[in-house]
């Protein structure tokens, strides 16, 4: 073989070897392209799945508020109905060794003009005072009464009578879950404040849950809503 065919052969065998190269580098690049695209997919789906994640621990923080929410709402309105048959009257005198039944029968006569045989005619499951948690230093108020009917009809003539003495400094209310009575307090003292400073008629209805504080310049006027309280939330 002459030195020029043996040249020829060596670079055909380089040339081989060139454009085998070649074809495993672009099959490189290739498997490299489709390696950098799948990391990328997978990056994407990771940050997806986190974003998801994050969207579901959220709705399931939403939905435990929710039902803690909805489980003490349920308990509140339980306790409102089971005091649905009692009153609380704040102001009457207090004496000692008072015979609780009769001051409330004379409270019902005398204070609020019920007929004797038909104040007496109401069947009452329970009567007693009730101790003042925080009394005012120098200041000995009347423990409140609690009075519990046994029929809310009875019940009810009784609130319907209870502006008879609102200027006595004695007060007949629903009586309500301890959460409700802060609030509804809370709302007598800002009741309080804007029948001094701004001469308007003030009432406070309770509806569900929801306590509401309403205004009116007079008789004439619509009661329109100061402020509103959930006990809830």
């Amino acid at each position: 073989m002459t030195t020029l065919e043996a040249i020829a052969d060596l670079k055909s065998v380089v040339m081989g070897i060139d454009s085998k190269v070649t074809l495993f580098t672009s099959r490189l690049d290739s498997v490299e392209q489709n390696l950098t695209h799948l990391i990328t997919e997978v990056k994407s789906d990771v940050v997806q799945v986190r974003s998801d994640l994050s969207t579901t621990q959220t709705e399931v923080e939403k939905l435990r508020t929710d039902h803690n929410e909805l489980e003490r709402e349920n308990q509140l309105f339980l306790e409102k109905h089971e005091r649905k048959y009692n009153i609380l009257i704040y102001g009457i005198r207090q004496k000692q060794d008072e015979n609780i039944w009769q001051v409330v029968d004379n409270f019902f006569v005398k204070d609020l003009g019920i007929e004797k045989f038909k104040a007496e005619s109401f069947p009452l499951a329970n009567a007693h005072r009730i101790p003042s948690r925080a009394p005012v230093v120098g200041q000995k108020r009347p423990d409140a009464i609690i009075v519990r009917f046994m029929h809310y009809e009875d019940k009810q003539v009784i609130m319907q009578n209870a502006y008879k003495v609102a200027n006595k400094k004695i007060r007949i209310v629903d009586d309500l879950p301890v959460i409700m009575k802060e609030a509804r307090n809370d709302l007598a003292k800002a009741a309080f404040k804007i029948r001094n400073d701004e001469k308007l008629q003030t009432r406070i209805k309770v509806r569900g849950i929801v306590l509401v504080l309403e205004t009116r310049l007079n008789s004439k006027d619509v009661w329109n809503t100061r402020k509103t309280i959930n006990c809830v939330r």
